[in-house]
C-alpha cells in the first residue's frame, strides 16, 4: 500500500466533493457540535458547583429539571413548541450522524470502483444498512473514550475521590480495552456498509484484517491520531463558543441594553458554531475517505493458505 497516495487522493477527493462535505459532514455537525456545546456546558457547571470547587451546592442537575419545570408552567404556550423542537432535535442527532456515515461511505466506495454515484443516490444506498450501523454504534459506545471519560467524571463529582481512586483501575482498564477495541473494529463500519454484513460478523472480519495485515499498523497509527487530533479540535470549539455566547453577553449586559447583549451573544455563537460544524465536517469526510480507500485495498488482497503456492514475478 502506498500511504501518502492513498492520504493525498483522499484529500484530492474531498475537495473536488464539495457536496459531500455539505449533506454528509457540515449538517450533521451541526447537531453534533451543538449538542457537544450543550452536554460540555453542564459538565463545567457540574464541575464548579461540585465540591472538588469548593461549593456547597450539590445536584446541578436537579436544580437544572427544577428550572426547566418552572419554565414550562410559567410559560406553557412556549414550552410545548420548545418541547416539540428540543424531541425532533434529539431524533434528529441520533439518527441522522450515522445515516450520513453510511451514506457517505457508500458514495465514496462506489466512486472509488467507477461507479458515478451522488449524494442522492448514495443516501438512497445508505439507508439499507443504516439499522445495522445504528446498532453496532450503539454497541460499542459504551466503551468509547470520552463516554468512560465523563463516566470518570460522574463518579468523581457525586461518590468523592476516595471512591474514584479505588476505581481507577478499572477505568484504566476500561480505557485499554476500549482502544484495543477500536483498533480491532478499525473495519467494523465498513464491511456492514460496503458488504452488508451483520454486526457481530462485521467485527470479527475487521479484527481478522486488522491483525492479518499488522504491517500496515503505521497507517491505523497515523489515521487514529488524525482521529485524535480532530477530537481534540472539536472540544476546543465545543468550550469555545459557549464560553463567546457568556462572555459577550455577559459583559454587554453591563455596559448596554440586555437584549443587545443577548443578540449579538447568540449571533457570535452561530458564526462559531457554523464555523466549526463545516470544519468538522470536512475532517469527517477526509476519514471516511481515507479509511474506505484502505478498507477497499486491504479487503480485496487474498491472504494464501500455508498449503497454496506463492506467485512468483518474473
Amino acid at each position: 500500500m502506498h500511504y501518502k497516495q492513498i492520504i493525498s487522493d483522499s484529500w484530492k477527493y474531498t475537495q473536488e466533493n464539495k457536496k459531500l462535505i455539505i449533506w454528509f459532514g457540515f449538517i450533521p455537525s451541526i447537531f453534533t457540535t451543538t449538542f457537544g456545546v450543550g452536554y460540555m456546558t453542564y459538565q463545567f457547571f457540574a464541575f464548579k458547583n461540585s465540591y472538588l470547587f469548593g461549593s456547597e451546592k450539590h445536584g446541578v442537575l436537579g436544580e437544572l429539571l427544577g428550572y426547566i419545570w418552572n419554565f414550562v408552567k410559567t410559560h406553557t404556550s412556549l414550552s410545548i413548541p420548545l418541547i416539540i423542537m428540543l424531541v425532533i432535535f434529539m431524533v434528529i442527532y441520533l439518527l441522522l450522524p450515522t445515516l450520513c456515515r453510511a451514506a457517505a461511505i457508500q458514495t465514496i466506495a462506489r466512486n472509488k470502483n467507477g461507479q458515478n454515484v451522488g449524494v442522492g443516490a448514495g443516501l438512497k444506498y445508505g439507508f439499507m444498512p443504516f439499522l445495522k450501523l445504528f446498532e453496532y454504534h450503539l454497541l460499542i459506545k459504551t466503551f468509547g473514550f470520552f463516554s468512560i471519560l465523563f463516566e470518570m467524571g460522574f463518579v468523581m463529582r457525586n461518590l468523592g475521590l476516595t471512591i474514584f481512586e479505588l476505581l481507577l483501575p478499572v477505568f484504566i482498564l476500561f480505557i485499554v480495552i476500549g482502544f484495543i477495541l477500536t483498533l480491532l473494529f478499525t473495519y467494523a463500519d465498513f464491511y456492514i456498509v460496503v458488504d452488508d454484513e451483520n454486526v457481530f460478523e462485521s467485527m470479527k472480519k475487521s479484527a481478522k484484517l486488522v491483525m492479518t495485515h499488522w504491517k500496515h499498523t503505521f497507517l491505523v497509527t497515523v489515521l487514529m491520531m488524525l482521529i485524535g487530533v480532530r477530537i481534540i479540535f472539536q472540544v476546543f470549539l465545543v468550550f469555545l463558543i459557549p464560553s463567546l455566547i457568556i462572555g459577550i453577553t455577559g459583559y454587554l449586559a453591563t455596559v448596554t441594553l440586555p437584549v443587545t447583549g443577548v443578540i449579538v451573544g447568540g449571533s457570535v455563537g452561530l458564526i462559531a458554531l457554523l464555523i466549526a460544524s463545516y470544519l468538522n465536517g470536512i475532517v469527517d469526510v477526509f476519514s471516511y475517505t481515507v479509511w474506505t480507500h484502505t478498507f477497499l485495498d486491504l479487503s480485496t488482497q487474498k491472504e494464501l493458505s500455508a498449503r497454496e503456492a506463492a506467485v512468483v514475478n518474473e
